[in-house]
């Protein structure tokens, strides 16, 4: 007689010695495999390995008797793991347990994006995909027991797991001991994805992590946020991060949103953090909202019941907070928010509202202190010296220059990469006396010595980065500075040498917020009231009042890149010194042939004599001027 409902028989909801009970995503990795194959041999093997890599891996010990029902561990720990891994064999597909959980796997995979890494030990990847060899013989079976929707189930979850890229043992020539170490491999690497980089030569952090770590108290079961203060460069983003790392594992999901502030401002910039945070928690899910209202219903939909760990860097207004966390009743028990913020306000907006609605427990707040002199030497004496501690002739210069940076680590880092190489104690003393004209508060001078070493290459790519391309590709302004003959390669090189710029490894351009800020300050201070005699104009209300003045005597570069405010084709007539635009309304072809120097040109929309040209890239870059040698487009709207 035929079984006609297959499902997963809750057989028991109690635990034995062979198996533990799944809670709030205590497994990384579920393994699924066919007993009488790889229990003691393989399986074991891999089980071994893994848990001493640190990865927290359910294997069930437990041999099934026949008619037996599925227990809700094996449920429980499928659905609560981040990657599942089949173990394919000559007698997986005999096993009704093995495609129960399969099917499991690929469900989970579908809703909730999760990860499967098949394994294919001593049969081919075509055998598991068109149910051939014993494979066949073991369908045959079950076409005679079991309902004809539940088989064609069960095939069609091992064609899709068999589509997928796995590892063979007959990749390592039979060695079993190889492929345990690529699997291993693998799977570190996938759980590092949501790892976020923290420099090596941190100090003193352990401090920051205990600190923050009992203010987060995971003793308690409810909603918590706690939020980091402090001055730009003192380094909130870094503990957060750290924190971020140890933590991330034990939620079911988790988001770090970085640079909240600067990504804010821009058009839809708000808009566009939380497409990010919806992506994050309902895997694979990219669409666009109509506005922040919408956005923030999908966030709280995202999130609903579940047990979230979500960061949000530089965060300077109360409003970005409520349009991406909302209230605590979005979140599952046990979630948390940090907060890093310079502005004081947002937090204790914050706590008003927190204790308004008598929630005590849900907000603490952390402030990190200046780094003490002996940490502050050690990051220092890293950065210039590669050593925890100066060389001999070095010690006075090196604690004057620690004095000097009032235990900011932006600034020691800055300076010790400064001064790395550099033997010539006139130097040092040189850059010592800049540094102690600076009152303490104002970090952006203290960085200014570092600026002033570059060369004149050098110098422009660091504005032009500080002003248009941080967060956005190398590749993209890369030609241009070619062009120009500042030697892009070289100068990206010295500035990640000197720590003012990271290039992350999605090859894009990454600046530290103070960074960022003092080369748009050294720009102002060209003219702080003739904005037309500045080099470069990333601000739009700044670039909007220049156009209607037409006054752009030194501009060279300019963005107005989604303007809001810009309700009509401007006129570019007379701007020949002009070598970059980042725009993204309709532009006059007969005004920029008069721009001969331009060589950076980001359109949306072009214009000849008022009408659109539906032409193709090659044709568009004959009607501009010979000087543009590199157009990205964003896109062509023709």
């Amino acid at each position: 007689m035929k079984d006609k409902h297959i499902v997963w028989e809750l057989a028991s909801t109690t635990t034995d010695q062979n198996t533990t009970l799944v809670t709030g995503g205590e497994y990384e990795v579920f393994l699924s495999f066919c007993g009488k194959d790889t229990r003691k041999a393989f399986t074991d093997f891999l089980y071994i390995y893994l848990v001493g890599a640190g990865i927290r891996t359910f294997r069930d010990n437990n041999e099934l008797c026949v008619g037996e029902g599925i227990r809700l561990e094996l449920l429980k720990a499928i659905k609560e793991s981040k990657i599942s891994i089949p173990i394919f064999s000559k007698s997986y597909a005999a096993s009704k347990y093995c495609l129960l959980e399969l099917t499991e796997m690929v469900e989970c995979h579908r809703s909730e994006g999760q990860k499967i890494f098949p394994i294919f030990y001593n049969i081919k990847p075509s055998e598991v995909r068109h149910q051939t060899g014993s494979y066949e013989g073991a369908f045959s079976q079950h076409e005679k027991n079991f309902e004809g929707n539940v088989v064609q189930g069960w095939k069609d979850a091992l064609r899709k797991v068999g589509e997928l890229r796995g590892l063979e043992l007959e990749e390592t020539n039979g060695h079993e001991g190889e492929l345990v170490k690529m699997v291993v491999e693998k799977v570190l690497l996938e759980l590092k994805k949501n790892y976020k980089h923290v420099p090596d030569n941190v100090v003193g952090m352990d401090h920051h992590i205990e600190e923050l770590m009992g203010l987060l108290n995971f003793d308690f079961d409810g909603v918590r946020i706690v939020g980091i203060l402090g001055m730009g460069g003192i380094g909130k983003t870094t503990i957060a991060k750290a924190v971020f790392n140890k933590l991330c594992d034990y939620f079911q999901c988790c988001c770090f949103i970085e640079d909240a502030r600067e990504k804010a401002k821009h058009h839809s910039g708000l808009v566009n953090l939380q497409v990010q945070l919806v992506s994050k928690f309902r895997k694979g899910e990219f669409g666009k909202f109509n506005d922040v209202n919408e956005g923030t219903d999908r966030i709280k939909d995202a999130v609903h019941s579940k047990k979230v760990l979500i960061v949000l860097d530089d965060v300077d207004e109360k409003f970005q907070f409520d349009h991406l966390a909302g209230k605590l009743d979005w979140f599952g028990a046990g979630s948390r928010v940090i907060v890093t913020t310079r502005n004081k306000q947002v937090l204790d907006s914050l706590k008003v509202t927190f204790e308004r609605e008598s929630l005590h427990d849900a907000y603490r707040s952390y402030e990190p202190s200046l780094m003490d002199p002996r940490h502050a030497l050690v990051l220092f004496s890293r950065c210039a010296f590669m050593r925890d501690f100066p060389p001999e002739g070095y010690d006075i210069l090196s604690k004057q220059v620690v004095c000097a940076a009032a235990g900011l680590p932006l600034v020691l880092v800055t300076m010790g990469s400064l001064l790395c190489g550099k033997k010539d104690k006139v130097l040092w003393g040189e850059i010592l006396r800049k540094l102690k004209k600076v009152p303490k508060e104002k970090v952006l001078e203290k960085l200014r010595p570092c600026f002033e070493a570059l060369d004149y290459g050098q110098k422009q790519v660091f504005l032009d980065i500080s002003c248009f391309f941080a967060g956005t590709n190398k590749e993209h302004p890369y030609y241009m500075w070619d062009d120009c003959e500042f030697y892009p390669a070289e100068a990206i090189n010295v500035l990640v040498l000197r720590s003012l710029l990271k290039v992350d490894d999605d090859n894009r351009l990454r600046m530290h917020d103070q960074l960022r800020d003092l080369g748009r300050q050294i720009v102002r201070e060209e003219n702080l009231f003739d904005l037309g005699e500045r080099s470069r104009l990333c601000c739009h209300k700044e670039a909007l009042d220049v156009f209607e003045r037409h006054m752009a005597n030194k501009l060279k570069a300019l963005n107005i890149s989604f303007c809001r405010d810009l309700a009509r084709v401007p006129s570019l007539s007379g701007w020949w010194r002009v070598v970059q635009i980042k725009i993204s309304v309709p532009l006059r072809l007969d005004e920029m042939r008069q721009m001969e120097m331009i060589v950076l040109l980001v359109i949306g929309k072009v214009l000849s004599g008022g009408d659109m040209i539906a032409a193709a890239l090659d044709d568009l870059q004959q009607l501009l001027p010979h000087s543009l040698h590199y157009l990205p487009v964003n896109p062509l709207n023709i």
